[in-house]
């Protein structure tokens, strides 16, 4: 239903640019970025299995976002260039290129929804990558594309209205998309993009790499909680970590940047998860920093049911008997009146 609500949406922008005129010249330009964008969301929510994300205000939005107009950009870079074939060089030319770029282009905007870096949409090392992770299935998503654009060229013949082809084509830009995405989701692909360095690094490297690498997970998480898919984020977040060598020191590292954030909200939810890890481990003075920790921000603040009774087991280890009550009262519902 949401998608179908995009579509609409953008459906109605692009007929309203149209029939504004010289004023639909800067509508487009407004609205084509915001297309582009909510396809970019909407393929990394399917890769990540959550919902197609609801379109809103944010779309418009240019700042930190410059990145999410580059499949526009690389449209019409191509487009010029099957052109420049078609005229100058021969047609067919223009339509081995114009396959090329069919069977490349879903590898390279998942790789760029993914890495949010245009560059490495490019790479051909990242693309190899995606495509051997992705196997046969890949195969599918120009297969379908190309079933769309013939569908939509029989509807242009059959002298359908003008309405039905525009939809058609917005239909087929999200079933694109989608199906990518989709493809990505099942093969567990956007954890597989990013390559490891060709030369064995020193040290340094290796920790310079590492945060790179944390950082840029956690800016696409991120991504999900600045347009409220904190479920996104969170699934984000967790998928990476089940393939961390060390996930300790990416949890401290993950909650350490979470809590610089405007909003704390997020870093209380994945403090959870880091104090499972604690608990578990049987780390009970760092599990009891987290929570104390936790607890001067949000003195709501309240452990997993499931990891309550470890939490309390440890507090009464290291003799924290005020916490041990607090979490006592806490389970009972009664620790804080205002929670």
């Amino acid at each position: 239903m949401t998608v179908v609500l995009a579509m609409i949406i953008f459906l109605l922008l692009e007929m309203l640019a149209e029939a504004a005129g010289l004023l639909g010249i800067w509508l487009a330009i407004v609205i084509l970025p915001a297309y582009f964008r909510y396809l970019l969301y909407l393929l990394e929510a399917r890769s990540n299995g959550c919902e197609a994300p609801v379109p809103g205000i944010e779309l418009f939005n240019w700042v930190d976002n410059f990145w999410s107009l580059f499949p526009l950009v690389l449209i019409c870079i191509l487009m010029w260039g099957v052109y420049v074939l078609a005229m100058d060089v021969a047609p067919a030319a223009a339509i081995v290129l114009g396959v090329i770029v069919l069977f490349i282009y879903p590898a390279s905007m998942a790789v760029l929804a993914t890495t949010r870096s245009p560059v490495e949409s490019l790479n051909p090392a990242a693309l190899i990558v995606l495509l051997t992770t992705c196997g046969r299935e890949y195969l599918a998503i120009p297969l379908v594309v190309v079933t769309t654009i013939f569908a939509i060229w029989g509807l242009a013949i059959a002298g359908a209205p003008y309405l039905v082809i525009k939809a058609s084509a917005i239909y087929a830009s999200i079933l694109l998309f989608t199906l990518t995405g989709s493809v990505l989701h099942e093969k567990d692909a956007s954890i597989s993009v990013d390559l490891p360095p060709a030369r064995e690094p020193g040290a340094a490297r290796l920790q310079a790499d590492e945060l790179r690498e944390r950082s840029k997970v956690l800016n696409h998480a991120y991504g999900f909680f600045s347009r409220g898919n904190r479920q996104g984020g969170l699934q984000h977040l967790y998928g990476w970590l089940e393939k961390e060598a060390d996930p300790d020191a990416a949890c401290r590292w993950f909650f350490e940047q979470m809590m610089k954030w405007e909003s704390t909200e997020a870093a209380l939810i994945f403090a959870k998860t880091y104090l499972s890890l604690l608990l578990k481990q049987r780390r009970d003075i760092e599990a009891l920093k987290l929570i104390a920790r936790c607890l001067l921000v949000d003195a709501c603040f309240e452990p997993r049911d499931e990891d309550r009774g470890a939490a309390m087991a440890a507090a009464e280890r290291q003799g924290n008997e005020a916490l041990y009550e607090y979490l006592k009262r806490q389970g009972c519902g009664v620790a804080n009146i205002d929670c």
